[in-house]
């Protein structure tokens, strides 16, 4: 075993002659090792061992948790692929996914290549701690290569540990050995176990208790993961840490207890990982391996006209839910079962299809068929008016008694819930038979499209809509600034499942923002044949661990990826002004736009030490550019006219009149594949406004100009003697005109106009529908006026547009399907004594908001 103090005379004298690429000759005995680092490149001849690098990433798997990067190994032969986590000290994939030095990341076999493991810890889970401190390769080319991640020991875990890992050629699964080694003069205790992590909501798992074989399985991608002994007992407890996102994970433990080891001995736990497309598939491997038997059930499935159901989910479970055994049925309509003798209960389910349920004893029943009603779906045809494709967002809402669909989890486009998102002209949507309305959309600058449908079953039923843009923006594009997919960690949603969320739902910028990752959507984008429709730019949410996230997560864009943890990513603290610092300064100062995401305003900026007392806060200000209003900004008409004001948009509003030039964005900060995408985004003014001719840098610089209009729904332009939101302008006799202009599709009705003036309210600012209704007209243009004030001191203007009694919710859902809708320009300053700006300081009647009241409102919509 190596410890420490042996091994790092090797590893100097290779940095210093090598440096950190790739090692080639050095062949050298040492202890009972011998270590060979070789050339890591070339093609696959039997089994191998890469090291990757920017030129060769092509060698990753496919699937949607890809997590490999340069500086990782690939292990790989005729069967399988894994990557293994670098061993550099602060390697990791994401936040939620820390220390993955030494830890399986990607792992599929080749004839699927579909990798959905998120993390595998053969040495147990750790936060912010190095899982591993050296790799070695002990065999990088054959027909069994090998490789060893290697633990030191520390003050918290006084002994070392290494695992070595071992594919061979023929072999489908990955060989697995950890040895822990006690070299103090004490016994130590040593908690054994692996953590084996898929998608966050998976709940599919071995039953707990005692096994050999402990899995998840995540059956609508086609995917199960396992971990399985033939010398020993596994223990399995459930799924832990539920509830905080770093910490989750499947504990697979080696003993109930932990094991004491005396002074010099040590302890070697065997296993092998597996991968397959469902538990039944795992348990056939390990069948294999072991030269255990367990009684099979054949399953036969087809549709009462004799088709074959191919896709189908066939699962047994226990009394606890815990998964028996589960298949997907192939393309003849036929899958396999594994299970223990004993009554059983089967069911059969597929979207559109019927759910059967029928019971079995085993081993008297070896085979059964099932047969299913033929598929009940509704086949969609949707264009734009002008007969061309349209990314589209598509919701079926149950009626007349008939209960929303579940199509799918809300990680990918194709069936989230009862939603289905497309970018193609021509789809299938499977349907249970009922009735439902469908409402048809592509953001807010388009008409949405309702329908009812009745299905009966066995029904495939045509339905063609088009989609009728009702206005355009020339100049201003639909911005969400803030979203998250699979390589945030806290999200499991596919990239390019994001971005056809973001498409359909009308958005035409996104730059990527995933926690401690810099990354972008050009490719994804590029490859789903979208550009007409969204462009992006690389960029991040540095995302303090655990955080607080309220007060030290921070977005910038556009950045320049780099090789190495987290593409380039800065140094997260504890301390947001530090973070923040390193974000600002990253890449030599080079130009990006910085963005305070969701924050706690009082606690951040008045309440540091959290002690109720005003203070000077964390002191990020000079580095912030605008920060999240998000759907606040709906709380601020009854805010500035005599309702709440513990919100975020209103202490915004004192921000501003106490010096802070922070503008304001609103952004769906989404994690799942649903309404939160176009929810609420940002308009904003741009010289090019097609997404194939928007410049990254240039919206950053439009948006820390304070050239946006934030927005729910409604479009709303405003000018102030010809400025645009953002703007200082001079009015030295205090004569201003103020123009706006609102225009709204039919699901976000606008009735109310309101100005604010340094941020009151004043009723002969209120203009309605009501006591104005000269002003209004029918959509899409409801509003277009010029509106003079007179000024007396400096002032900052902010014009609202709203539906006063109103809501979004014909086309948005989830946590906003009651809101009302709503567009807030960012402020103009008006210089009036010829000085520049200054701010007033009134506090609009409110104490400054501090740490000890409740926390401004930050929930991620669905």
């Amino acid at each position: 075993m190596f410890d420490r103090k042996e091994a790092l005379p090797l590893i100097r004298i290779i940095e210093k002659r090598f440096g950190s690429g790739l090692l080639t000759g050095c062949l050298r005995k040492f202890g009972y090792y011998v270590v060979l680092f070789s050339s890591l490149v070339g093609a696959a001849q039997g089994s191998e061992i890469v090291r990757l690098t920017e030129k060769n990433l092509s060698l990753l798997p496919g699937g949607k948790e890809v997590d490999g990067m340069a500086g990782d190994w690939l292990m790989r032969n005729d069967w399988v692929v894994a990557v293994i986590g670098a061993a550099y000290s602060d390697r990791e994939a994401n936040q939620m996914v820390s220390s993955i030095q030494g830890a399986v990341i990607d792992y599929t076999s080749r004839r699927v290549n579909n990798d959905q493991l998120v993390v595998y810890y053969p040495q147990g889970a750790r936060v912010d701690i190095p899982s591993a401190d050296t790799i070695i390769v002990l065999r990088d080319k054959g027909t069994s290569v090998q490789l060893q991640a290697i633990r030191y020991p520390t003050a918290a875990e006084p002994y070392g540990s290494a695992t070595t890992y071992t594919l061979n050629d023929g072999e489908g699964f990955l060989r697995v050995m950890t040895t822990y080694e006690n070299k103090t003069g004490k016994t130590v205790a040593v908690r054994l176990y692996d953590q084996l992590r898929c998608d966050n909501r998976v709940d599919d798992a071995a039953p707990q208790g005692e096994s050999r074989l402990a899995y998840l399985q995540n059956d609508w991608y086609h995917a199960a993961y396992g971990v399985a002994t033939t010398d020993r007992e596994l223990y399995t407890e459930g799924r832990v840490g539920r509830k905080n996102l770093i910490k989750l994970g499947y504990e697979i433990l080696y003993a109930e207890d932990s094991v004491q080891l005396n002074p010099g001995q040590k302890l070697t736990i065997s296993r092998v990982l597996l991968t397959g497309t469902d538990v039944a598939d795992l348990q056939k491997q390990y069948m294999t391996l072991s030269g255990e038997k367990n009684p099979s059930l054949a399953i036969n499935l087809k549709t009462t006209t004799g088709q074959a159901v191919d896709g189908a989910f066939v699962t047994v479970r226990d009394a606890q839910n815990a998964v028996l055994s589960s298949a997907i049925t192939d393309a003849t309509g036929q899958g396999r079962l594994y299970l223990p003798v004993g009554s059983h209960q089967v069911e059969a389910s597929k979207p559109g299809h019927d759910t059967l349920r029928r019971e079995i004893t085993i081993p008297s029943d070896k085979a059964f068929a099932l047969v299913m009603q033929p598929p009940t779906k509704v086949l969609m045809r949707v264009e734009s008016a002008d007969g061309k494709m349209l990314p589209v967002k598509v919701e079926f809402r149950g009626a007349q008694g008939t209960k929303n669909p579940m199509l799918g989890p809300e990680t990918r486009t194709e069936g989230a819930f009862n939603l289905y998102y497309s970018h193609t002209p021509h789809f299938e949507v499977p349907l249970p038979p009922g009735t439902y309305r469908v409402i048809v959309s592509h953001g807010p600058e388009y008409q949405a499209e309702v329908r009812e449908v009745t299905l009966s079953r066995g029904e495939a039923k045509p339905l063609t809509i088009q989609i009728k843009r009702l206005f355009t923006t020339p100049n201003w594009i639909l911005a969400d600034l803030h979203n998250h997919s699979t390589g945030s960690g806290d999200s499991n949603v596919g990239r390019e499942d994001r971005v056809i969320n973001l498409a359909a739902s009308g958005i035409e910028f996104a730059p990527a923002t995933e926690h401690n990752r810099i990354s972008s959507y050009t490719e994804v984008i590029r490859a789903a044949g979208l550009q007409p429709y969204i462009a992006s730019a690389a960029g991040i949410e540095l995302s303090g661990r655990p955080g607080p996230g309220d007060i030290n997560h921070q977005i910038a864009f556009p950045l320049r990826p780099k090789p190495g943890r987290g593409y380039g990513a800065p140094k997260t603290d504890a301390d947001p002004r530090v973070q923040m610092s390193r974000l600002y300064h990253y890449d030599q100062d080079r130009f990006k736009l910085m963005q305070q995401n969701h924050p706690n305003i009082g606690w951040l900026y008045f309440d540091k030490n959290q002690d109720g007392e005003i203070d000077q806060g964390f002191g990020t200000e000079s580095m912030t550019d605008v920060m999240e209003i998000r759907e606040t900004m709906a709380d601020l008409p009854g805010a500035v006219n005599g309702g709440d004001t513990d919100t975020r948009s209103f202490h915004w509003l004192q921000m501003l009149n106490r010096g802070y030039r922070i503008f304001g964005t609103a952004n769906s900060d989404n994690h799942t594949v649903g309404h939160a995408s176009g929810s609420m985004f940002n308009y904003v003014h741009v010289p090019h406004d097609k997404p194939e001719e928007i410049d990254p840098e240039e919206v950053a610089r439009q948006v820390k100009a304070g050239h946006v209009v934030i927005s729910d729904g409604p479009f709303m332009e405003v000018r102030v003697n010809g400025a645009l939101p953002g703007e200082e302008i001079k009015a030295a006799d205090g004569k201003i005109k103020v123009q706006v202009k609102v225009l709204t599709a039919n699901w976000a009705p606008v009735n109310t106009v309101q100005i604010l003036v340094n941020g009151k309210a004043d009723s002969s600012l209120i203009f309605n529908q009501k006591n104005n209704p000269a002003m209004f007209r029918n959509t899409p243009t409801v509003f277009e006026g010029t509106l003079p004030l007179d000024l007396k001191t400096d002032a900052h203007i902010i014009v609202m547009a709203y539906g006063l009694g109103e809501n979004v919710g014909l086309v948005t859902g989830g946590k906003m399907k009651t809101a009302l809708p709503i567009a807030v320009s960012n402020p103009v300053f008006v210089d009036v004594d010829g000085h520049g700006f200054s701010p007033n300081h009134d506090l609009l009647g409110m104490p400054l908001p501090t740490a000890l009241k409740k926390k401004a409102k930050d929930s991620e919509v669905e």
